[in-house]
């Protein structure tokens, strides 16, 4: 599998329904100095937290397109996360920060 597969697997695992595109994923790899196209190698923290900074960054309140909607799962959203660090042995205190450690539903604000 390349780096940007496992990434964009990750989104999906974490953030279920969660595809990003593949420009916004190689732009995450070149600036991380990541080879999208390079073959992944198994538990790699740093396509775990590439794909994280994209779940986080696309979590929205509402069902606008390429978004996650966060109306009826923002806890099981955060628990997923919470999982997924679990198995790439971080912690996810750590992984998040206090900005993002909440994810809030943004329906009411539109």
């Amino acid at each position: 599998m390349k780096n940007s597969e496992v990434i964009r697997g990750l989104c999906n695992a974490m953030a279920n329904t969660f595809y990003p595109d593949d420009e916004t994923i190689n732009t995450m790899c070149f600036n991380e100095g990541v080879d999208a196209t390079a073959e992944a190698t198994p538990k790699d923290v740093r396509n775990f937290r590439l794909a994280l900074s994209l779940v986080v960054g696309y979590v929205e309140g509402s069902r606008s397109e390429n978004g996650v909607s966060t109306s009826v799962f923002s806890e099981r959203i955060k628990q997923s996360i919470s999982y997924w660090c679990g198995i790439y042995g971080l912690d996810a205190d750590e992984e998040l920060s206090d900005f993002v450690r909440v994810i809030e539903d943004g329906s009411h604000l539109w």
